[in-house]
This record gives C-alpha cells, structure tokens and sequence, in this order.
C-alpha cells in the first residue's frame, strides 16, 4: 500500500511538472499585468503584457521559456510601436518602428542582435528621411537624405556613423560638394 502510495505521488508530480499551466500576474490595482501559458512558468506561446492602465502592451511568442518568434509592441492608443522577430532569444529579421500615429517611422534589417543591413527612416508625413545602411546600429556605406517634401537634401558614404568621403548637397541654388575627409580603406 505504502508502494502504490508513492507511485501514485510520484506520477501526479511528474504530471502536474509536465503539464501546461495558465499564468496570469496583476498589478497592485488589480488589473492584469501578464498573462502566458507554460510549464513551470517558463512561458511557451503568446505573452501578453499589459500597461497598469489596462491596455495591451505587447504580444510577444516563447518557445519553451525563451522568446522566438514575432514580437509586437503597442502604444497605449493600441497602435503599433514595433515589430520585431526572435530566433531562439536573439532579434533578427526585419524590424519595423512606427509613430504614435500609427504611420512607419523606420524600417531596418537585424543580423545578429543588430541593425545590420537595409536602413531606412521616415517622417511622420510618410516621406523618406533617410535611405541607406546601417552596420552594428550605426549608418554605414552609401546613404541618401530627403526633407519633408521628398526632395533629396545630401548623399554620401558614412563609415561607422561617420560622414566620409565627397558629399553631395542639395539646395534651392544648385549642388554643392562637401569634403568630410578620406575614405578608410
């Protein structure tokens, strides 16, 4: 009897581990703070957090207690701030920011934990600001600047976040050319 006893314990703690539980936590005024399903309380599917006021915040998916997969993230007028891509805990892909307004205010390429790749930033009208590429967060190779009105304002080469090189600028008179020093080889 004493056997079955703790067969019977031992089995429904290896069930109760096992199973997929539904975990929700508050905020000191009673609204919900987050909520996940998971085993022991490593989150597995969608996380939504909440702001204390009660709106959503994000909505962010786990696989097996580390984040993978699509990530959005909200204003609190429920409009989105950002979207973004997990592999196994690390952000990749592509990775769009927006106004409050809800109109796109940067898209940019993530390789390894960083902007790496394809950059492009806009004003709030719609218009390009900034077409080019960025490397470890920071503008890198060829880049154009627009104004408001879409009109190309300056072109050139940065290296690291650093304007190198001839530049082209652009205003109402003509093209002028600004020098910002050799190009690193």
């Amino acid at each position: 009897m004493k056997y079955i006893l703790t067969l019977i314990l031992s089995l429904s703690f290896l069930l109760s581990y096992s199973q997929e539980f539904e975990n929700k936590e508050y905020y000191d005024n009673g609204n919900l703070k987050m909520e996940f399903s998971g085993k022991k309380n490593a989150p597995n599917g969608i996380v939504k957090v909440y702001f204390e006021s009660g709106e959503l915040q994000g909505k962010l998916s786990y696989k097996k207690g580390t984040q993978h997969g699509p990530a959005t993230i909200y204003y609190k007028n429920g409009n989105i701030q950002k979207e973004m891509n997990f592999d196994k805990g690390e952000q990749m892909d592509t990775m769009k920011i927006y106004f409050e307004s809800g109109q796109l205010q940067e898209v940019s390429i993530i390789k390894n934990g960083a902007k790496n790749g394809i950059y492009q930033q806009y004003f709030e009208n719609g218009q390009i600001q900034i077409d080019g590429f960025a490397k470890e967060n920071q503008l890198h190779g060829f880049c154009l600047h627009y104004n408001e009105e879409g009109k190309k304002v300056k072109k050139g080469e940065y290296d690291m976040g650093t304007p190198i090189g001839v530049w082209m600028e652009y205003n109402k008179i003509g093209v002028t050319q600004v020098n910002y020093g050799q190009k690193k080889e």
